[in-house]
């Protein structure tokens, strides 16, 4: 066994040795410079073609709303999409083509506000490809829900209100006291029902 004092000169001539093999070695090549940031400038680079981007013009109107997750009037355009062929392959070629999720489809138009490819990804857990099909199928489903939406919806997403539809009117009908007596007794506790 070596001593720490024989292991601490045979780690420095180990040292020497490697530093001047790499000079020998490197004579001629360039050294990469390590790129400096600025403390100042954003993380997110600038290079390369900027992400899609879809508007979602049905993100609140989709869900827990009037219309519902399915509304009818989308029901058939999203599932006649959801089961086009996304891995495009020849016909008669081996493989399984399977169709995208109907209800992932609507939670996407329900969810995102501006359909994108990361959106989808952190929305479900996604590969990148895989999210991009299901972006692909919400730009092909958008054009279409726009020209089949019924009259009251085209209304909500303008802010117009249709003829007769007051939305200021309170239609909350005052009890009589006997309806509030009867509340009352309906909604004493089960020890007060002697």
């Amino acid at each position: 066994m070596l001593t720490p004092a024989e292991l601490f000169e045979l780690d420095k001539r180990i040292g020497a040795r490697t530093d001047r093999w790499i000079a020998d070695h490197m004579k001629g090549r360039r050294r990469a410079t390590p790129r400096t940031v600025p403390k100042d400038s954003p993380t997110v680079s600038n290079r390369g073609r900027k992400p899609k981007t879809i508007k979602n013009p049905f993100f609140t109107f989709i869900g827990p709303t009037a219309y519902g997750r399915y509304p009818g009037f989308a029901q058939d355009i999203v599932e006649g999409i959801a089961r086009l062929d996304w891995h495009a392959r020849p016909i008669d070629t081996g493989g399984k083509s399977m169709p995208l999720s109907v209800r992932k489809c609507f939670v996407i138009l329900e969810a995102l506000d501006e359909v994108t490819t990361a959106g989808v990804q952190e929305l479900f857990s996604y590969s990148q490809s895989q999210a991009q099909r299901y972006m692909k199928a919400i730009e092909l489903a958008i054009p279409f829900m726009m020209q089949a939406r019924p009259p009251s919806l085209i209304a909500d997403i303008n802010g117009d209100y249709l003829p007769g539809a007051n939305p200021w009117a309170d239609e909350l009908v005052i009890p009589t006291p006997d309806v509030l007596v009867k509340l009352h007794y309906d909604l004493r506790t089960l020890g007060q029902s002697n």
